[in-house]
């Protein structure tokens, strides 16, 4: 019971140092929600980024086209030489037989009296076999599109506006880590700034400190309201950027439909993420205000 009524006085006191120190701890509250509100938003923007270049680089196909003249014996080895390349994923081999078929069904939504045309008077299937490349990623497109040119069998290869795609996944990998230097640099700063209220509440009862230290006070009933007061303000200091992680979030999802300007650009989904990341934000709040309030407690406290 001692140690119980021990724990909830020095919660009061934790309170009574904001109270007493009011506009200090309103400060630091206010900017530890800022700086959690940009921390959870800029997770958030390089988690999207991140999600767009993995849309983006899934998007990424290589089309070839083989020789006319290869057997379907030559075809199969030329496949299994592409599989055995690095970087490549998977391929998708289309026979000339179901290129036409796919011809004639895209000829007969339009015009089915040409599809039929098509269909039963063609003498010959003048079609190649095709075959569609996954790559990896996006970076490597250009080296597996020139090292199909030499595969034996292969008459023709396209892979698109690689430099393009490449471009955009550079950006977005730039922007991810900018964003990540950003948020540390916020969080250092947070834990500064706590540090400074604690100070200014271990200066305004420097005198009272004495006083208990001379009365016999122990190390741990002077200095832990103050961890106290610290763990109080991360707790304020996080709940509105939890509440916009949240919550705010799931309505921009709702508001754009889940889309980015364009279907391939997807949102995140909201679930599980925002409720992961509200817990890590508001875990981070609590271990930012911890170490402010402890370093100024060692710095300033045990000095007095």
């Amino acid at each position: 019971m001692k140690i119980i009524r021990q724990i909830f006085r020095y919660i009061r006191d934790g309170f009574k140092n904001i109270w007493n120190n009011l506009f200090m701890s309103i400060s630091s509250i206010f900017t530890l929600t800022i700086t959690l509100s940009l921390c959870s938003l800029f997770v958030l923007f390089a988690y999207n980024t991140k999600n767009f270049t993995e849309q983006v680089e899934n998007e990424i196909k290589i089309f070839i086209e083989f020789s006319q003249e290869a057997t379907s014996e030559q075809i199969e080895a030329s496949i299994e030489a592409i599989k055995s390349q690095e970087h490549v994923v998977e391929v998708d081999h289309i026979t000339k037989e179901e290129e036409y078929s796919n011809f004639i069904e895209r000829i007969g939504e339009n015009d089915p009296e040409l599809a039929d045309f098509f269909e039963n008077t063609s003498d010959g299937n003048p079609l190649p076999d095709t075959g569609i490349i996954s790559v990896d990623e996006v970076k490597n497109v250009d080296g597996v599109a020139n090292s199909l040119k030499e595969v034996e069998g292969v008459a023709y290869v396209n892979y698109g506006e690689e430099s393009e795609l490449a471009a955009f996944s550079n950006i977005t990998t730039i922007v991810r880590q900018t964003l990540s230097v950003i948020v540390l640099i916020l969080l250092v700063l947070a834990i500064f700034l706590i540090q400074n209220t604690i100070k200014l509440t271990i200066y305004a009862r420097q005198n009272e400190l004495k006083i208990m230290k001379l009365v016999g006070a122990s190390v741990a009933h002077v200095t832990v309201p103050f961890l106290i007061e610290g763990v109080i303000i991360g707790v304020l200091g996080s709940v509105i950027p939890i509440l916009l992680t949240m919550y705010g979030y799931q309505f921009l999802y709702r508001i754009f439909g889940g889309v980015l300007v364009i279907p391939m650009l997807q949102l995140a989904a909201p679930f599980p993420t925002v409720y992961e990341l509200g817990t890590i934000i508001g875990f981070i709040s609590i271990v930012i205000s911890l170490l402010g309030s402890f370093f100024a407690v060692i710095k300033y406290s045990l000095k007095i």
